[in-house]
């Protein structure tokens, strides 16, 4: 490009030193990304901080022209590993950073973002030295500072006659200019006698130009774009179009005067897709235009709160114009979609997936970078490359687009193609898709973690259309159907089909509720649905505790004082002044009384005082939230689902049952619930194991549908599994892989473990240099493997052998204390302090924090923000013991800061995964070890085993549990299965001869291989006398 040609600039960006950054952020990477994204010139981005100043000084140097070049261009493709293209060149820099101030004017706190440019680093010195005496600004790249953006501007011009000063992305509705939360009214309020020196303003990926048009106020600004990323990849989703030659001054003079010409207009985010386009509440699902939030008063009606106010509704609040009028002067805009989200649609992954990395690789070698892609490139050679690509690209180019507005914080969704298109690629004749994603010279890498570490039960053989089991559940009904699916036959398959099909036959998505067990699983959920449909954003997914909570914030007006299960516990056992072993076991029996669904009129045992002793606190626990809303239900109007979907039925206890019933009609029509009964292991918390009878006695008509074919486990391992309840029909296995079945006698549970440490590594292969030289091939990732047992106290023995073996494992620990809610609001009041970004959840004088926990706890003693519970629970007390370690609230933010890298390091590791046959459930591993299958344990509570725990009797239901249980663990194998058991183990203090499991009888002996390892012994050798 010769210097008077048009270059395109991103001059909002951040260091690795600001918060929430890639930490792989550099002069180099980012050069390297610049010319990927084609990008002409970068801002250095955050120049305050002493460490990324050091870095700018070392690796770029000043060009004459107010701006720095790389002292090293060459070989920047080596910062981008997955990337072969050679990059030609790298983008010029200039220096600028970001500054958050917070400060009082008008009697109102403003937080307002502005970006500071400078010609020099000597600029940038001076510049430093008199923000250092504001704040310190070392804290962050994005230096937070109590300093009037008058009196910041009035700095920059004092420092240098050139330095000027563009507010950051100012419609926001948090820290930005005119944001609907801090912001001002108009420029002269906020930088007063000095505004005639601002002379451009940001847009932000929220608005465009044509939105700020819509008031005159503004015609004299230049409008400008930035990416404000925070990554490489997200460098120049927006960005500013100059020409002429590219020196410091010649931009500013453009930006201030746009009759040179220099300044030529704006790339822009399609604006509905920036976070804040829209109103809303995200932890609502609420999102709102600027009518429907003037209908309802701009009250949210799920929680009773103001909504945010999002970029739309702020600008048209502030608009003079009733349509957008481009001033004269100044250039026209053009709105794009980031390349990878282009081909994150056409191929139906997400945008950071290999299959996107691996396309946009090639894309990159053939056409060049991504701007000259979406802008330049004909598109007829696009379409001969790739007819859908030419297509999509083409719509963008001319606008025609589906737009989902982001609200909240929430982005938004830009798509180019209609649902109905998308299904006909996926099902239809006119699919054209790429064959040669796995291009030699286009290879990604590996994504952090790989592939292993225990897949998702849905996450099966993949077969191409449902098999005719499936097929009959997803067309089943109106009435109520009940689907038994055993491990691997398809269940999240047919449960997502089950919803497309309702779509499709015209169902509105915000009719269909879908039910899951956990959290996670309604995310998963969703998020695979929205790969598919934009209707998905409006189905209700959750688990019933989640909806019954809202429930009670909709109700209430508030959110509820919730107790966490330990405090719920605690304050019954002194409801009841029981010593400890007697108050937990009635709370025991109290809380399946509650969960049983069955109405008594006598209380259980220490119910009535626990309900008083709540009640005093203005405290409610979980099993509440689902009793209020089932009166709720009873009492008043059904909600407006139609169609009530359940994973997981079988461990639903009888209280969720009769709540899922009041959700649905009364014949049950549109009910749809699909689980397994054989694996129903949650009778302690009171879950039912005969669902179909539940139901069938309320819904006569309730339809049983079964799913009979496998498709995770060898057939060896189906076979066996199917012998545990030989009255059942067998699953019929569908992957053609071999299998094996080891049961393992040992003499010890020391040998034991060193049998399963020595099996486990055959299956890794080498874990060193030494096992590699003795030929060790195994090819098993270690986060493929588990070993599952019936309690905890298995779990620690087992791991010290793995890993004295080179056995990477990893044992599940106790919930950090820094997870729980109640501490997380407790750092973030104190964070505050130190933070004046940060909004404290609770109200405490400074003198209070300086006392540390034990003060905070006094000072909230009788009446606060938390139950006063908290100040006595296990996570409070490891709280008040980190901050006696680290010795204050400085240096324990930054130690918990560092515990969280670690964890996330943790979390990239692959391990072979401990844990309990309990939490295995829902989980899929190619090698599954089963040890410790010993009367007394597996079943537990038969023979001496456990018989210091609670609750051991082993009745008939328990023992029916304790097979399922077992059952689970079989299942969760996929080709090799270890069984093993012990003559003799230690636990719980004694030393106890062991008995093979009952469990065990039913396994073929066609179908296994039995192994012995023999006790050693040591013989005393004699030498014989000449006598």
């Amino acid at each position: 490009m010769s210097e008077t040609q048009l270059y395109y600039a991103d001059l909002h960006i951040h260091s690795k030193y600001s918060r929430a950054t890639s930490r792989q952020l550099t002069p180099r990477h980012l050069a390297a990304w610049g010319w990927v994204k084609g990008i002409d010139l970068l801002a250095t981005g955050d120049f305050t901080h002493p460490a990324w100043l050091a870095l700018l000084q070392e690796q770029l140097e000043e060009d004459g022209r107010g701006l720095l070049r790389l002292k090293e261009p060459t070989r920047l493709e080596q910062e981008l590993p997955w990337l072969e293209t050679p990059v030609p060149k790298a983008p010029r820099f200039m220096l600028g950073t970001e500054i958050s101030s917070i400060y009082k004017r008008g009697g109102v706190v403003r937080k307002v973002h502005n970006l500071v440019y400078l010609p020099n680093f000597d600029a940038v010195r001076r510049f430093n030295e008199r923000l250092d005496q504001v704040g310190n600004l070392e804290a962050d790249g994005r230096p937070i500072l109590g300093l009037d953006s008058e009196h910041l501007l009035e700095m920059v011009l004092e420092t240098d006659p050139l330095g000027f000063v563009i507010p950051a992305h100012i419609w926001t509705p948090w820290f930005s200019l005119f944001g609907s939360k801090s912001g001002f009214n108009a420029l002269e309020e906020c930088f007063g006698s000095l505004s005639q020196h601002i002379f451009a303003a940001e847009t932000g990926l929220s608005s465009d130009p044509a939105m700020n048009w819509h008031w005159s106020a503004l015609d004299h600004l230049t409008l400008v774009s930035n990416s404000d990323a925070h990554s490489g990849a997200n460098l120049a989703r927006e960005a500013t179009l100059f020409s002429g030659t590219m020196d410091f001054a010649t931009i500013r003079e453009g930006l201030r005067d746009r009759s040179t010409g220099t300044f030529q207009g704006t790339l822009e985010f399609f604006p509905e897709e920036g976070k804040y386009h829209h109103d809303g509440h995200r932890k609502c699902g609420l999102s709102w235009d600027p009518r429907q939030t003037e209908d309802h008063g701009g009250i949210c009606p799920v929680c009773g709160r103001p909504v945010t106010v999002g970029v739309l509704n702020r600008i048209l609040e502030l608009a003079d114009r009733k349509e957008p009028l481009r001033p004269p002067d100044h250039p026209d805009f053009v709105s794009l979609v980031p390349l990878p989200e282009l081909l994150s649609e056409l191929l139906s992954v997400g945008p950071k997936s290999k299959t996107v990395q691996r396309r946009y690789c090639r894309l990159l070698a053939q056409f060049g970078p991504e701007l000259t892609i979406l802008r330049h490139t004909p598109v007829e050679e696009l379409r001969q490359h790739w007819s859908l690509l030419g297509e999509a690209i083409g719509r963008m180019r001319s606008g025609r687009v589906q737009r989902q507005p982001g609200f909240d914080g929430q982005y938004g969704v830009i798509r180019v193609f209609s649902d109905r298109e998308r299904r006909e690629w996926r099902h239809g004749p006119s699919l054209v898709l790429p064959t040669d994603l796995d291009h030699p010279s286009c290879t990604a890498q590996t994504a952090p973690g790989g592939a292993g570490a225990g897949r998702e039960e849905g996450d099966v053989e993949k077969h191409p259309t449902p098999n005719p089991e499936q097929e009959a559940a997803v067309q089943a009904g109106p009435e109520p159907v009940l689907v038994q699916a055993g491990p691997g036959t398809g269940k999240t398959r047919t449960l997502l089909a089950r919803v497309r099909r309702l779509l499709e036959q015209g169902t509105p998505a915000k009719e269909i509720l879908l039910l899951t067990f956990t959290r996670a699983t309604a995310e998963e959920l969703r998020n695979r649905l929205q790969l598919e449909t934009s209707a998905a954003a409006e189905i209700q997914a959750g688990t019933l505790h989640s909806l019954a909570y809202a429930h009670f914030v909709q109700h209430h007006g508030r959110d509820p004082v919730l107790l966490s299960e330990e405090d719920a516990r605690s304050l019954f056992v002194k409801a009841v002044a029981a010593d400890r072993h007697e108050g937990q076991q009635m709370w025991t029996r109290c809380q399946l009384a509650r969960e049983s669904g069955i109405p008594s009129r006598v209380p259980a045992p220490g119910e009535a005082e626990y309900q008083e002793a709540k009640a005093r606190r203005g405290v409610v626990d979980f099993t509440d939230l689902l009793q209020k809303w089932l009166q709720g239900l009873t009492n008043g109007a059904r909600p407006e689902w139609t169609q009530v979907l359940i994973d997981e039925i079988q461990d639903l206890t009888g209280l969720q049952l009769n709540l899922v019933q009041a959700l649905c009609p009364p014949q049950g029509h549109g009910f749809f619930g699909i689980g397994d009964p054989d694996q129903s292991i949650y009778g302690f918390r009171g879950a039912v194991s005969t669902t179909a009878e539940w139901l069938s006695r309320t819904w006569p008509e309730l339809t049983p549908l079964s799913l009979q074919r496998n498709y995770r486990a060898a057939a060896p391992l189906v076979q066996a599994a199917g012998t545990v309840f030989p009255e059942r029909p067998p699953l019929r296995p569908q992957r053609s892989v071999q299998g094996q079945i080891i049961v393992c006698e040992t003499p010890s549970a020391w040998r034991e473990a060193s049998w399963i440490a020595t099996q486990a590594r055959t299956l890794i292969g080498a874990t060193a240099h030494s096992q590699a030289d003795s030929g060790d091939t195994g090819e098993t990732s270690p986060g493929d493997i588990a070993v599952l047992v019936r309690t905890r106290a298995l779990l620690r023995p087992l791991a010290e052998k793995l890993d004295q073996a080179g056995v990477p494992c990893s044992v599940p620990e106790e919930e950090p204390f820094w997870r729980d809610n109640r501490v997380q609001d407790l750092l973030e009041t104190v964070r505050a302090a130190f933070d004046r970004a940060v909004t404290p959840p609770w109200d405490c004088p400074e003198a209070v924090l300086g006392q540390g926990p034990a003060g905070m706890a006094a000072y909230w003693a009788q009446s606060g923000p938390v139950d006063p519970l908290f100040w006595q629970s296990r996570a409070f007390q490891q709280l008040q013991q980190a901050f006696a370690d680290q010795g204050d609230w400085e240096a324990l933010l930054t130690w918990l800061a560092r515990q969280d890298t670690l964890d996330t390091v943790r979390h990239r590791v692959e391990k072979v995964r401990l844990m309990t046959l309990h939490a295995s459930k829902g989980l899929e591993f190619t090698a599954v070890f089963l040890p410790a299958l010993e009367e007394g344990l597996l079943p537990y509570g038969a023979g001496d085993f456990g018989s210091n725990e609670e609750n051991t009797a082993l009745t008939a239901d328990r023992l029916a549990e304790e097979k399922r249980l077992f059952y689970v663990g079989l299942t969760r194998a996929k080709r090799y299965l270890y069984l093993s058991h012990s003559q003799e183990r230690r636990l719980y203090g004694q030393t106890l001869a062991g008995r093979p499991s009952r469990f065990l009888q039913s396994l073929p002996p066609s179908l296994v291989q039995t192994k012995t390892v023999v006790a050693r012994t040591k013989q005393r050798s004699t030498q014989l006398t000449l006598m």
